[in-house]
């Protein structure tokens, strides 16, 4: 839990740049979120490195009561040194702690989840009604929707948020150097399956955090506007943000004409990403783009269970 006080961004930034010198030499990456006045810490590399790292923590006076919420081994998920976000929550701190400590009782007992589900179970959990009463309140679809020009995603969010009366969710990101991206989204129940749709700033696809979490969305929305040079710098950096991941959501596009479609689904298919023709039409029809994700989420079926076994570590 922090110990700050007053503007927090700030002294993230102080936080990374020293992180970035002394992380990088140990091949260690790491993201840090902060929210409710609690910082989550997500670090990954050698055992040894992190070992230390966790050591030097544990004795920051930035913050106090320090609890270990994942462990495993494997793959890297961060594929960028370093990564922070803020929430712009209003939830008290100690509504925020009960979640860390569900969590580590949760270890405790011999059952986690993988990174992302952790840092989303404490910064983003699925709060809807109907969703709580499932035997894994995570468990549901996520899909994320980007547009090659304007705010055509945020506005989707925006519409679904409207359609449902649903609150809208914001988010800030950065990266090694400065702030690259912001991000939106609703929960809404569909097919009595919680969904959530998340708007990406084009910027925020390259971002360390963003990339972490693509593979758990079996859906990305690409919206498209019939200008090849707006259109392929979204597929381009579609493109960028997928390399590496151990799976890569199915795109599915929204195109004004179907020469469009013909280019990005080559761009795509080039890359090894499968690309989806979803509707031809324009970015700003928030009803009919609806109901081309809607049919991809009834082919997909319920969502996955979230939960992972808990490894067992030589000391």
């Amino acid at each position: 839990m922090s110990t700050l006080k007053g503007a927090i961004f700030g002294e993230m930034e102080r936080i990374r740049s020293r992180a970035l010198d002394k992380n990088n030499p140990h091949g260690i990456h790491a993201v840090l979120h902060y929210q409710s006045g609690w910082f989550v810490h997500w670090a990954e590399g050698p055992s040894a490195a992190l070992r230390g790292l966790l050591q030097h923590l544990q004795h920051d006076p930035r913050h106090h009561s320090l609890h270990t919420l994942h462990i495993s081994r494997g793959l890297r998920l961060l594929h960028t040194p370093w990564s922070m976000a803020m929430s712009q929550s209003t939830e008290p701190a100690v509504q925020f702690g009960r979640r860390v400590i569900a969590l580590r009782e949760q270890l405790e007992k011999g059952k986690q989840y993988s990174p992302p589900s952790v840092l989303r179970r404490l910064s983003a959990p699925m709060q809807l009604t109907r969703a709580q009463a499932l035997p894994d309140p995570e468990a549901f679809h996520r899909v994320g929707i980007c547009a090659a020009s304007g705010n055509a995603a945020f506005d989707m969010v925006e519409w679904l948020a409207a359609q449902h009366g649903e609150p809208v969710v914001r988010r800030r990101f950065a990266g090694e150097r400065d702030m690259d991206g912001s991000s939106e989204y609703v929960d809404f129940m569909e097919n009595d399956h919680p969904c959530r749709m998340i708007a990406v700033a084009r910027t925020g696809l390259s971002h360390g955090l963003r990339r972490a979490f693509l593979p758990d969305w079996p859906y990305f929305v690409m919206l498209f506007t019939g200008s090849p040079p707006f259109d392929d710098d979204l597929m381009t950096r579609m493109v960028a943000a997928c390399e590496g991941l151990p799976v890569a959501p199915c795109l599915l596009g929204v195109a004004p004409d179907s020469i469009t479609h013909q280019r990005m689904r080559h761009m795509a298919q080039t890359a090894g990403l499968d690309y989806v023709i979803g509707d031809i039409t324009t970015p700003d029809n928030c009803a009919g783009i609806w109901e081309v994700v809607r049919e991809q989420l009834q082919q997909a079926g319920p969502p996955p269970n979230s939960a992972w076994d808990v490894p067992r570590l030589a000391a």
